[in-house]
């Protein structure tokens, strides 16, 4: 596998550039749209998402395979919560139902990541909540990222209507554009998944689209709509509205095949520590992710603090 590339002609000379990210984010989206053989619905399709860094997925499934999910997932949301359960949160539902990871996997999802990332989607984690998170503002780019960056996403589905009441999901439109923030770009400390520092982020990246002027959008949709976003896009939960209010639904991200994968807010890229994710299985072929950078093969010394230095292979 070889990085994305894109020709660019300037004074009658043609220079091939090598841009590392996935081509639907790159600085040289319009001559990589027009390099391709797309057809309307899919060049919409990919210029909404390279200017708002979201698209729709209206009617992705009906309301019977709703219903199943919900069935499946139900004891899962009651105690003895394990591995992360609670009453109002499920990670990795998928290994025992057959349902969630058959969404996971959906041809209509699988297909587009395919189309905007020009990669292999790996979808290596789920997410059921039975009720809005209220989620403060944030980038999934936090928990979540690779080299090359930004090839990472998430699907968000509607397992039931969702209302300005139920807490609905909010995100920032053209968020995705901003550079990734980890800790240390902020100045904060690496202190655990959600400690002191973690409130700061959010403190911060609240502040952060304020001061830029970008506007708050909430999802109001239809059971079995589903919202694809990038990595970077900001977003989160709106407060709950009406007591008791439910929002059912499923939440799956992926990553994409060629990339070396770690935790930013665990990490620090100034010293070079990677904390690696070493242990995701792809939902698709229940397989071990292999770390590679676009195909090169990653080798890693671990450090004191379980973290990586790592090193690429040439070919």
């Amino acid at each position: 596998m070889t990085t994305d590339t894109v020709e660019i002609t300037a004074q009658s000379e043609q220079f091939r550039l090598e841009v590392p990210g996935p081509w639907v984010e790159s600085p040289f989206f319009a001559a990589e749209l027009a390099s391709r053989h797309l057809g309307e619905a899919e060049r919409e399709l990919a210029v909404h998402y390279h200017r708002d860094g979201y698209v729709m997925l209206p009617g992705l499934v009906d309301a019977e395979t709703c219903d199943r999910i919900r069935e499946e997932v139900a004891p899962l949301f009651l105690p003895p919560f394990r591995m992360g359960r609670s009453e109002k949160r499920v990670p990795d539902a998928w290994k025992s139902s057959p349902a969630a990871r058959a969404l996971a996997t959906h041809p209509r999802i699988m297909s587009l990541l395919s189309l905007l990332y020009g990669r292999r989607p790996l979808p290596f984690q789920t997410l059921h909540f039975s009720v809005g998170s209220q989620q403060r503002a944030h980038s999934d780019s936090i928990h979540f990222s690779c080299l090359p960056a930004r090839y990472m996403c998430g699907v968000w589905v509607a397992l039931e209507d969702v209302d300005v009441d139920s807490g609905p999901l909010f995100y920032y439109p053209g968020s995705h554009r901003l550079p990734e923030l980890d800790y240390q770009d902020l100045g904060l400390k690496v202190d655990g998944l959600y400690g002191p520092s973690y409130q700061a982020y959010e403190d911060l990246m609240e502040r952060l689209m304020v001061d830029v002027g970008l506007e708050q959008h909430k999802l109001i949709v239809r059971r079995g709509d589903g919202l694809v976003w990038s990595s970077n896009l900001v977003h989160g939960g709106s407060p709950i509205l009406r007591e008791g209010a439910s929002r059912w639904s499923q939440v799956t991200h992926y990553f994409f095949e060629g990339c070396l994968y770690y935790t930013p807010m665990l990490s620090n890229r100034v010293t070079g520590e990677l904390a690696l994710r070493n242990t995701m299985v792809d939902i698709a072929s229940d397989k071990l992710l292999v770390h590679s950078y676009n195909g090169s093969k990653i080798i890693g010394a671990e450090t004191s603090g379980g973290q990586y230095r790592i090193a690429i292979v040439p070919d």
